[in-house]
């Protein structure tokens, strides 16, 4: 089956084990896993005061790998959010963001993000919100961050009915809950975890609007495929949510 991964990473992070990839690295890795296409983030872009180093090194050692689809990190907070964007955006690989609003101190509820909102369409980019990066019961013991408010994302698309936004890290009850409500939001399956995951979601949950992601290296990469190898859910189904939805998410 053809997996394109909605939520990887290169770079270090400094409170787990887990491996610091380059792009080079990770490319070989994803490979190795049978994935064959992966959308990849910056970590450095998370904690830095600025995103802009760790997004231009993304574009640079990104740049002639096949299968890696490079996701700048963009901070509406700061001022010079417009500029970053339109650095990242003279790249033509790039056509999608990524915004992280617990780690960078703002709200989706903030009058930025609605002006990233027009600028992202404008440009014909679309909009990934990490609602978590980490399970906050597991975050390093001196970092009080929550995951961003799901009613914050479900206001954030009533103000923008047609925004195409993919919400990155949502839990399986957040799942079952909001997407029905939401047609048009596609949300990746980072920390839905459950028996038999896919029946569990497809109760509520359109196919459509479920996309395959990793989480490389937060997360164990195996264990994405695994919600999606040995399900008993239809092979048209199955590919959909391995990379057709995302597919055809992305511009």
């Amino acid at each position: 089956m053809n997996y394109l991964d909605a939520n990887t990473w290169i770079g270090a992070w400094p409170f787990t084990f887990c491996d610091s990839h380059t792009a080079r690295s990770l490319q070989a890795h994803l490979k190795r896993q049978g994935i064959q296409r992966a959308l990849v983030s910056p970590l450095g872009a998370v904690l830095a005061p600025a995103p802009g180093p760790a997004n231009r090194e993304l574009l640079r050692t990104t740049r002639g790998l096949v299968g890696l689809m490079p996701v700048p990190v963009i901070n509406p907070a700061l001022a010079n959010w417009r500029e970053e964007l339109a650095l990242v955006a003279a790249d033509a690989r790039v056509r999608a963001v990524r915004i992280l609003p617990n780690y960078h101190g703002y709200r989706l509820r903030a009058p930025a993000v609605n002006e990233l909102v027009a600028a992202l369409t404008a440009r014909g980019l679309r909009l990934i919100v990490q609602m978590r990066l980490i399970d906050h019961r597991h975050e390093y013991h001196a970092m009080k961050i929550k995951p961003v408010p799901a009613a914050d994302l479900a206001a954030l698309l009533d103000r923008h009915p047609r925004l195409a936004v993919l919400a990155s890290g949502l839990l399986q009850p957040e799942l079952r809950k909001w997407l029905p409500l939401y047609p048009q939001l596609l949300a990746d399956l980072t920390f839905a975890e459950w028996y038999d995951t896919l029946n569990h979601l497809r109760e509520k949950v359109a196919a459509r609007q479920l996309a395959f992601a990793s989480h490389t290296p937060l997360l164990i990469t195996a264990a994405a495929r695994a919600k999606l190898d040995p399900s008993t859910r239809s092979k048209t189904e199955r590919v959909a949510i391995a990379s057709g939805n995302l597919d055809r998410w992305l511009p």
